[in-house]
């Protein structure tokens, strides 16, 4: 399945400290994976749940699928609102279809770009859905950013139902053909129809909960009578509108575990090089400008950890909540439908 990252803080970031420098950065988790100890995964080959080694690979636990799909980063700068007197803050998006790691434009966008939030996801394309641009995540519905880790089951056998139920606006605002914009579209008739209004994280988890309880109605309804419908869903989805962000880690089976999602409000500094640590531990640390408790308040949720502190990140719950309100205050709350 694919991999993300996501960034809101006080703190400017450099683009390039978290995407591309680090070793376990996020254009390297192609085909080798950083789990620590403890993680527990489901080996679809002995049909059982298990501990990862906690060496960098999963290849029998639910992430096991190569990342070479497309790469998309979301982040927000200002400009837009600077410049334009009556606008909000929107986010500026780079996809593409190349290799990130070996992509010339995103090294040198990541070199000289720094912002308070962003989103990066690297993708593993699902069936049949194209190798396109416009497959890239994270997607955008005005101030909002969204992207999806995992699968919705039997999504072409529920498509036309569930384009049903979108609102207009939503579905103007499909340009792809993946599963997870059209679940974003969903998300975002929940919400309403004005994308430029800052809403709170409780009317964000609220319609988060509408559209998994929409999306597992109309998936279970086509295991009717269909012996080659699969019933279960992997849905870690992210959301954010630059103030407020919200993440799922989430399985529609419970004898399934969700793909790997962690957070942290510590990693920060570590992967900003005006501090002394290195995210890979190096024994040579940087010349740095200040010191760790000048960094201002953040989060970081990610499908992996990419820095070498394990004290630094905390795997969420299975079919749990993170909600990260204006003030970057987090909760972990259990899933409720």
């Amino acid at each position: 399945m694919c991999r993300w990252f996501a960034y809101i803080g006080e703190e400017p970031a450099l683009l390039e400290d978290i995407l591309i420098k680090p070793k376990h950065s996020i254009v390297k988790q192609i085909d080798a994976h950083f789990l620590p100890n403890l993680h527990t995964t489901y080996d679809p080959h002995l049909g059982r749940k298990m501990c990862s080694s906690g060496v960098a690979s999963d290849e029998h636990g639910p992430n096991h699928f190569t990342n070479v799909d497309g790469f998309g980063v979301g982040f927000y700068t200002g400009v837009i609102a600077e410049f334009n007197d009556d606008a909000v803050d929107k986010p500026c998006v780079y996809r593409s279809t190349r290799p990130p790691i070996n992509d010339l434009n995103l090294a040198s966008l990541c070199a000289h770009t720094a912002t308070k939030c962003m989103f990066a996801h690297i993708r593993a394309g699902t069936g049949m859905a194209p190798i396109v641009e416009t497959s890239n995540h994270p997607f955008v519905f005005g101030r909002y950013m969204f992207m999806h880790n995992g699968v919705v089951a039997n999504f072409s056998q529920i498509k036309v139902k569930l384009l049903s139920r979108l609102s207009a606006k939503a579905y103007e605002n499909i340009f792809g053909t993946t599963d997870t914009e059209h679940a974003a579209a969903l998300f975002f008739t929940h919400l309403g129809d004005d994308w430029e209004a800052e809403l709170s994280i409780e009317q964000l988890k609220e319609a988060m909960i509408k559209t998994l309880q929409d999306l597992l109605t109309l998936v279970h309804e086509t295991m009717q009578n269909n012996e080659d419908a699969r019933l279960h869903s992997s849905l870690n989805f992210a959301v954010t509108d630059n103030c407020h962000l919200l993440a799922i880690r989430f399985s529609s089976m419970d004898e399934f575990e969700p793909p790997s999602l962690y957070y942290s409000t510590t990693a920060g500094p570590t992967l900003n090089r005006k501090y002394s640590d290195h995210p890979d531990g190096k024994a040579t640390r940087r010349k740095s400008i200040r010191d760790t408790h000048e960094h201002g308040k953040h989060v970081i949720v990610a499908s992996e950890p990419n820095t070498y502190k394990a004290e630094d990140w905390h795997l969420v719950p299975p079919n749990s909540f993170v909600l990260v309100n204006k003030d970057l205050d987090v909760a972990i709350e259990k899933i409720q439908l």
